[in-house]
């Protein structure tokens, strides 16, 4: 730890002592010394929450406009944080602009509900000097009308999820369409980038670059990439300081705009520390969720490499599972949902994710079939609320 890490450290961690949420795990700490960051206690969601509702009231004292924006929420409870009004844009663009400003941007990150995305992006275009088209998710049915708007209104990047973007591109390339020639640049967030849109992305428009960042609602953004990197690695902004203990990835949040304290806060995603491809240095490879794990006929798997198995065969554009559950939670099933026009052999597939998993080819033995079924849809399905696709859903008795 550098003595400048250091310092911005320890004045992380004797600011949330001031809050009485965190004042009993934080204010007995020794910041003299040789300080321990490595034994400060993790900050879970619910302290994250809970520490940045006090720190508003705190900070409220002297004027610090911001946002409050959430996450979840559908089932339970909302998560909340407490944005600084300038969302830490300047230090964001010192390292990452995706955005030109002779670019038009078509921003198709979800507007309302405390969502930050579509007001981050049409920020980051603004202060680019771009034009910006405020539009939102757009269903796929209504998608060939607002091609041809876009089109003609100059759009030239791109901004939503990796499901989002290869839904557009994937129209755009069986229209023929003019729109897919003057994008330069594709923007994504909130999910993997998979290979149905680098694939896509390949076939169809080689020289789009594809720019992508990381983060959460608590932490704001933690790293970027860009073309010349690896889409599932990112480069960590200054202020934030991360840690990988056993893979799983911990944020401190050291700006000191910050309103509510992130320390060592647990993101929930498994990681580890590689020399990005770009030749810019260290990166934070993202290696999938933490505690994904599941059981299937006795084998501990994690469903999602299963799934990116699949989409890895020939012909698989892109590939989606469904972990069929009982009442009490026990795994019955991973059906494996496959968009394949081609229509690819389905029990190749099947052999391929069991070939990448002995013990659980030899734990399904007699029962591949009904434990891994695969099957080919139309589309993958995708959350209403959020226009994501997860690359894992499950289901509980007969749903």
């Amino acid at each position: 730890m550098s003595a400048i890490d250091s310092a911005a450290l320890r004045a992380v961690v004797r600011r949330a002592a001031r809050l009485p949420h965190l004042a009993r795990a934080y204010a007995a700490i020794d910041l003299s010394g040789d300080f321990a960051f490595a034994s400060v206690p993790e900050m879970t969601r619910e302290d994250v929450t809970a520490a940045a509702r006090q720190a508003r009231r705190v900070e409220s004292g002297r004027a610090v406009p911001a946002y409050l924006f959430t996450s979840g929420g559908s089932t339970a409870e909302p998560k909340l944080a407490w944005i600084p009004a300038g969302l830490h844009l300047p230090e964001i663009e010192a390292h990452w602009r995706p955005i030109r400003a002779t670019d038009t941007v078509a921003n198709l990150a979800m507007p309302g509900r405390l969502w930050s995305a579509h007001l981050f992006y049409n920020r980051l275009a603004e202060r680019a000097g771009a034009g910006v088209i405020g539009l939102g998710h757009v269903e796929e049915r209504e998608l060939d009308p607002w091609l041809d708007f876009l089109a003609q209104a100059g759009t030239t990047v791109l901004v939503g999820t990796p499901g989002q973007l290869a839904t557009v591109l994937r129209r755009c390339a069986d229209l023929a369409h003019p729109l897919i020639e003057q994008l330069r640049a594709g923007i994504w967030f909130g999910e993997s980038c998979g290979p149905d849109l680098l694939e896509l992305c390949r076939a169809a428009t080689p020289a789009l670059e594809l720019y992508g960042n990381y983060g959460s609602t608590e932490t704001w953004v933690i790293g970027h990439n860009g073309p010349g990197c690896d889409p599932d690695s990112f480069h960590v902004l200054p202020h934030q300081h991360v840690e990988v203990v056993d893979s799983a990835v911990l944020v401190t949040t050291t700006h000191p705009a910050t309103i509510g304290p992130v320390i060592r806060y647990r993101v929930g995603d498994r990681g580890a520390w590689v020399q990005c491809r770009c030749g810019r240095g260290r990166a934070l490879r993202i290696l999938g969720r933490e505690g994904t794990l599941v059981k299937l006929a006795g084998t501990l798997v994690d469903p999602a490499e299963l799934v990116r198995v699949a989409a890895g065969m020939p012909g698989v554009q892109a590939a989606q599972g469904v972990l069929r559950q009982t009442a009490a939670g026990e795994t019955e099933a991973l059906e494996l949902r496959l968009v394949a026009p081609a229509g690819p052999d389905l029990s190749a597939v099947r052999q391929r994710v069991l070939d990448s998993h002995i013990d659980l080819r030899f734990g399904l033995r007699g029962s591949e079939e009904h434990a891994l079924p695969v099957v080919v849809v139309d589309r993958l399905e995708t959350v209403a609320r959020t226009a994501k696709t997860p690359i894992v859903l499950r289901r509980r008795g007969d749903s």
